[in-house]
């Protein structure tokens, strides 16, 4: 296995690893399918909410075949980008979703926009 390095390494690490966690991402259909799970196409399905983790993210992932130890840097990729949870992912990592558009569509329209919880800061 790994050996952990420091903080600053880390931070590298993550920094050179994500243009390739992104594309594995991208060719397993992570994106979509987590879109399918918390904002599913029509309204015959309840949508889950978001519970603050990533329980919907590593079922998809732990499906696509992808082991303990690529989940870690997986989700370290993921929260460097803003996506802190489940819902965060759709909102600050995924190029297009449709609950992000559900959300903005709901803010035009002078509505209360509802999200599955209240996503954190992106950050800087």
């Amino acid at each position: 296995m790994f050996a952990r390095m420091e903080s600053a390494s880390d931070d590298d690490l993550i920094s050179s690893i994500t243009p390739d966690v992104m594309k594995c991402l991208g060719r397993c259909d992570f994106f979509e399918k987590l879109d399918d799970l918390l904002s599913p196409e029509g309204r015959s399905t309840p949508s889950p909410s978001c519970d603050a983790t990533f329980k919907l993210s590593e079922s998809i992932l732990n499906g696509a075949g992808f082991d303990r130890a690529e989940l870690t840097d997986i989700f370290a990729v993921l929260r460097s980008k803003g996506g802190c949870c489940d819902c965060e992912i759709l909102y600050n990592v995924a190029e297009t979703s449709r609950l992000k558009a559900k959300y903005w569509r709901s803010r035009a329209l002078g509505e209360a926009a509802h999200t599955p919880h209240t996503p954190h800061s992106q950050p800087n």
